[in-house]
């Protein structure tokens, strides 16, 4: 049986496991990340999966990275947070020690990918998938193909809707990413009780939220009409079919959807929105098995 081994990348976990051509994970392995940080100690555990995987005919291996990656020559350009990756021909190295062909991508790219194909957004076409955690990360799924340029990275939390605003961790200011963003979520909510000290998750705002406390109920409303505002703009340059929301802060996705879609249609070109979906990310191993399915369809020129 052909199979790809997928790997997803995150600055605290790693992911792995052996995928099948029709996205069914047969084995997976999740480890802390912390010690992988060193160029030289990563590739070494990528080549261990190999071996620990031995028995399979794996075909392919795919990547998810959390950051910016050349997508021609499979390089990383840098990682946001972590160091010392800069310009680094990952694929390169990767293809040389595994001696099977290796693919990467960034990581938004490669949950979308999986919700396209086997998951909330399957069949569609046209489709927005955003992360919505610490950051807002972002792909574009057009003609059922990811949408990118020589950079992999849609950067679409990059997105700037109030240039007087807070400055961003890109070095830009008020993008969209500081206006939703988990941390800027329990900020505000503090803001608006009084208190030294902010929840320690967004959960708790969430939780409070459906218990009708009127300051957490606020915080979703303007969260949803940042978010509205942005995907508005999205929606009338990308005309998408589906929304797919992920990410730890989607987990808020039953109490704030009713405001997006008030947001959305108050913003968004109305012929734009005739027959919009705007769903929940369905995957619990989006990552993993996103980077396999690129694996296979780069090694088999999907077009």
């Amino acid at each position: 049986m052909k199979v790809f081994l997928g790997v997803d990348w995150g600055g605290t976990y790693i992911k792995a496991g052996i995928v099948t051509e029709d996205g069914r994970i047969l084995k997976k392995i999740v480890y802390s990340s912390a010690n992988l940080r060193k160029q030289k100690t990563f590739i070494g555990e990528i080549k261990k999966l190999k071996e620990t995987f031995g028995k399979y005919n794996i075909k392919a291996v795919g990547i998810g990275a959390p950051g910016m990656i050349d997508v021609e020559s499979g390089s990383i350009y840098y990682l946001p947070n972590v160091p010392g990756w800069k310009n680094f021909p990952l694929k390169k190295r990767l293809t040389k020690e595994l001696k099977i062909p290796v693919f990467i991508d960034n990581d938004a790219n490669i949950f979308a990918l999986a919700e396209v194909r086997r998951g909330a957004g399957r069949g569609m076409q046209r489709a927005i998938f955003l992360t919505l955690g610490t950051g807002l990360g972002g792909a574009v799924i057009y003609d059922g193909k990811i949408l990118e340029g020589k950079t992999s990275a849609s950067e679409l939390g990059h997105v700037v809707i109030d240039a007087t605003g807070a400055k961003c961790g890109c070095g830009g200011y008020g993008c969209i990413e500081t206006f939703t963003g988990s941390n800027r979520l329990l900020e505000r909510y503090r803001q608006l009780k009084k208190i030294k000290t902010a929840p320690a998750e967004v959960k708790e705002i969430f939780d409070r939220a459906k218990a009708k406390e009127k300051e957490a109920i606020v915080v979703w409303k303007e969260f949803s009409s940042y978010l509205g505002k942005f995907l508005a703009g999205m929606i009338n340059i990308f005309n998408p079919q589906i929304i797919i929301l992920g990410g730890g802060v989607s987990g808020a996705f039953t109490l704030f959807r009713p405001m997006l879609l008030s947001a959305l249609k108050k913003q968004a070109m109305w012929p734009q929105l005739t027959g919009l979906k705007l769903v929940k990310a369905k995957l619990a191993d989006a990552g993993i098995i996103g980077a396999a399915l690129l694996a296979k369809e780069k090694l088999e020129g999907y077009k």
